[in-house]
């Protein structure tokens, strides 16, 4: 698909026409970046898509929806989840922990978001987490998979709002890839590094805002870098390299500081993730912590797939496996859940809404 390029008149006539038609009034600026944007689709119209999707894509993974590990998991993401500003404070946010080697996590509009297991361990402890969450978070806050789209509708006139839908079996793949999911069905559509970029710094407010220490946020990639070596896995697809993106982190510190000293509870890195409770092996369909599983259902590709490097150049991969992280959790002391407890079925929990 070729690229949407606001400058061009035909693209820019067409973007202004289809927001016309629609009623929709275009023009808005991202919170805390102040970037200005064009999104053709309404909140509502971006989450149904996003509800969809979501529900496509569990549907075929291993999904862990009870236990320790899940309720650690969703306890973090629901904190960060109330960071958001308004109206996406109001989101039905939905995190869901999925049993998988991929080294990745996705979001989608509307609030939806997937952990997949194999990145815990670079993760290692509830700050490391809280950037992560808080970056896909930042996603959707600035509203990057509806700025795709809106591209996607201006370059192709004959497209109309009713046809946005994964139901439209035409345009299925392109909008999964216009999601974020594209390696799930072959089409790599990857976000920006701009979109990474911007989506880095939003992550790094909103878990300095919970009370994490933003440190963390590029502790992150530091270990991620360690973990990759020289096969780039997953969450390394078109993204910007690491030492780029450890750098930008560094330089905004003084803005995550500032909403850090604010937060009402310091939690530093807080615990150890609950590593040692993810399941030995994925079978498909949902798992709880103490790896009995339900389903059969093999896992889809991770989002993101292909290489990076500091010049930018990226190639992308339609179906690739990410690399493994066995046999390198970090310690999980500091949380005092048990494995008894991690027996015990749990209420599924969904992200808190914002206040």
């Amino acid at each position: 698909m070729a690229s949407f390029n606001p400058r061009s008149p035909l693209a820019a006539a067409g973007a202004l026409g289809l927001v016309l038609a629609l009623g929709f009034s275009a023009c808005q600026k991202v919170p805390y970046t102040g970037r200005s944007q064009v999104v053709a689709l309404s909140l509502d119209a971006e989450a149904n898509l996003g509800s969809e999707a979501f529900t496509e894509i569990l549907a075929a993974e291993s999904v862990i929806p009870s236990g320790a590990l899940h309720s650690q998991v969703s306890g973090v993401a629901s904190g960060i989840s109330t960071h958001a500003p308004a109206p996406f404070n109001n989101l039905d946010w939905d995190f869901q922990l999925i049993h998988s080697e991929s080294v990745n996590a996705f979001a989608l509009p509307g609030g939806k978001v997937g952990v997949y297991t194999g990145i815990l361990p670079v993760l290692a402890n509830e700050g490391g987490l809280s950037s992560v969450v808080g970056h896909e978070v930042g996603h959707v806050v600035a509203r990057h998979s509806g700025e795709r789209i809106t591209g996607m509708l201006a370059l192709q006139t004959a497209l109309t709002a009713a046809d946005i839908g994964l139901s439209n079996t035409a345009m299925h793949d392109e909008l999964m890839g216009l999601l974020g999911l594209g390696a799930t069905v072959g089409v790599v559509l990857p976000f920006s590094r701009a979109n990474e970029l911007e989506s880095d710094y939003l992550g790094g407010i909103f878990m300095a805002k919970d009370g994490y220490d933003p440190s963390e946020s590029w502790a992150v990639w530091e270990r991620m870098s360690a973990l990759g070596g020289s096969s780039p896995i997953a969450i390394f697809s078109t993204h910007p390299s690491n030492s780029k993106r450890i750098q930008r982190l560094k330089e905004e510190l003084p803005t995550f500081e500032k909403y850090y000293k604010k937060a009402t509870t310091k939690k530093g890195r807080g615990n150890n993730l609950r590593i040692d409770l993810v399941p030995s092996a994925a079978t498909g369909g949902s798992t709880n912590d103490s790896g009995s599983t339900k389903g059969s259902k093999g896992s889809k590709g991770e989002s993101d797939s292909g290489s990076s490097s500091d010049s930018g150049s990226s190639s992308g991969s339609t179906k690739g496996e990410s690399s493994s992280t066995k046999g390198e959790s970090s310690s999980t002391k500091g949380s005092s859940a048990t494995s008894e407890e991690a027996s015990k079925p749990k209420t599924k929990t969904k992200g808190s809404k914002g206040k």
